[in-house]
């Protein structure tokens, strides 16, 4: 009997792990169950999402089964995440990378976790994960994802400048990252690794260069150059080749507002100095052909800190269509702060409690993949407003949630779109869908999605 056979019913876990690498067909038939149950309870605890106490010791029981390895279980959601990326058709997509910090400071008997920085004594997990994103900011699905502890002895070490070697340090993980999520990429796909301030390291371009991969990095160095100028005096010199108005999405961390931005651009090529510190031998070259682009923002709102970025990028750069094109791209990175964002206020990541981290980590993981079909849903339906809903709810899923919305026991033989599935679910969740309110973001979707699943596991004991 097939992998997928086993199962009782074909829901989005079920397809989104038929390639999970188990031998045990009735493990992987309860391991399924339990990613359909984390799914339906949001936010709850494991002993909160269970039907009852049966239900949950066979869920602590699974997370300590040796065959459910965090490398099991990533493997077979990115072979679905391939094979997403094949089916889209597109010659570019974005492997969007950041880091985040889980905090556990609370938990004080659980065994494995390490100092995750800020304040002395704060404990958890350090989580380091590389989206698939399409350059229109559909999330397809995770490539990588590492997760780990820091020892407390660590602590001030990035403030280190001797030169030690890349595998040493923890900024490896965007070496590693990169070459993880670039493994079996489907012929005719163009993957472009997208990092923020922190990516800004030599060592990751100087690889992905020698590798022969593509890159797009917010800088913060003002690196020296083979040119007579540093990297950001040099594009500063160029001539402006044009302006683009750009919305800017919501700073959750800051608290600011979604705002419209003009944006002046400038861009240039320049040839980057390794630093002086780094020895030969950890190098593939002294120096890194890179093309820079250079955004700054015009008449900024009173009170807001101006836009300016400086993106540097393996690719060519040599137009102001290709600069825009570059810019677009690395706007598509908060895909990955939603992410992050889905992960811990939706799925209540930190308020998880277990006695030890390799089951916290698993259960990172598994929220993970539940995170991402939230924000891949959340953006389907902005840009491909009429595609159908069932590439993520279920027969039973759509149907009764347009019973609720339309007030009738009678659905329609066809099912709706996503953008008014979306839409529908939003309103569950308390968005009122005036003239201003724009589009319905992650958190009211994740809640429309928590009412619906209580109405079905009601609806299971009653006619609806």
């Amino acid at each position: 009997m097939s992998q997928s056979t086993s199962l009782e019913q074909e829901d989005w876990a079920s397809t989104e792990l038929q390639h999970l690498g188990i031998k045990c067909g009735r493990t992987i038939k309860r391991f399924i169950q339990t990613v359909s149950t984390l799914t339906q309870n949001l936010g709850k605890s494991l002993a909160g999402a269970s039907r009852d106490s049966a239900e949950a010791k066979a869920m602590y029981r699974l997370l300590d089964n040796e065959q459910i390895t965090e490398e099991v279980v990533l493997q077979a959601h990115r072979k679905a995440t391939l094979g997403h990326m094949k089916a889209q058709g597109e010659s570019i997509i974005l492997a969007v990378q950041d880091t985040t910090t889980v905090n556990y400071t609370s938990l004080q008997q659980t065994e494995g976790l390490g100092d995750i920085g800020g304040a002395i004594g704060n404990r958890g997990l350090i989580v380091h994960s590389s989206l698939a994103v399409r350059p229109n900011g559909i999330a397809l699905g995770l490539l990588d994802q590492m997760i780990w502890t820091r020892k407390p002895e660590e602590r001030g070490k990035r403030n280190d400048r001797s030169p030690r070697p890349i595998e040493e340090k923890e900024s490896y993980k965007w070496l590693k990252s990169m070459d993880n999520s670039s493994a079996g990429i489907p012929e005719g796909i163009r993957l472009v690794h997208v990092g923020d301030r922190e990516a800004d390291v030599y060592e990751f371009f100087d690889h992905a260069l020698a590798s022969e991969q593509e890159f797009l990095v917010r800088v913060v160095q003002n690196r020296l150059t083979l040119e007579a100028d540093k990297l950001f005096d040099g594009v500063k010199q160029e001539p402006s080749c044009g302006q683009i108005v750009v919305e800017i999405p919501r700073d959750t961390r800051r608290n600011l507002p979604e705002r419209e931005a003009t944006l002046d651009i400038r861009y240039g090529r320049a040839q980057v100095k390794a630093p002086a510190n780094l020895p030969n031998k950890w190098l593939n070259s002294r120096s890194a052909s890179l093309s820079i682009v250079y955004v700054r923002e015009l008449n900024p709102p009173a009170g807001v800190e101006p836009i300016a970025w400086y993106l540097v990028t393996s690719l060519a750069v040599e137009s102001l269509e290709e600069a825009v094109e570059k810019i677009n791209w690395y706007m598509q990175r908060w895909k990955i702060e939603r992410f992050h964002y889905i992960l811990k206020s939706g799925c209540a990541i930190e308020k998880l409690q277990n006695r030890t981290a390799e089951r916290l980590q698993k259960l990172i993981l598994i929220y993970s993949l539940i995170s991402v079909r939230i924000l891949g849903m959340t953006y389907l339906a902005r840009q491909l407003p009429e595609a159908c809903c069932t590439l993520y709810l279920e027969e039973e899923e759509w149907k009764v949630l347009y019973c609720i919305a339309h007030r009738t026991s009678t659905a329609p033989p066809t099912p709706p779109t996503i953008q008014t599935a979306v839409l529908c679910l939003a309103k569950l969740g308390g968005f009122l869908g005036r003239k201003g309110d724009g589009d319905p973001g992650v958190k009211v979707l994740w809640r429309g999605l928590n009412e619906l699943h209580t109405v079905l596991k009601h609806r299971r004991y009653t006619s609806f």
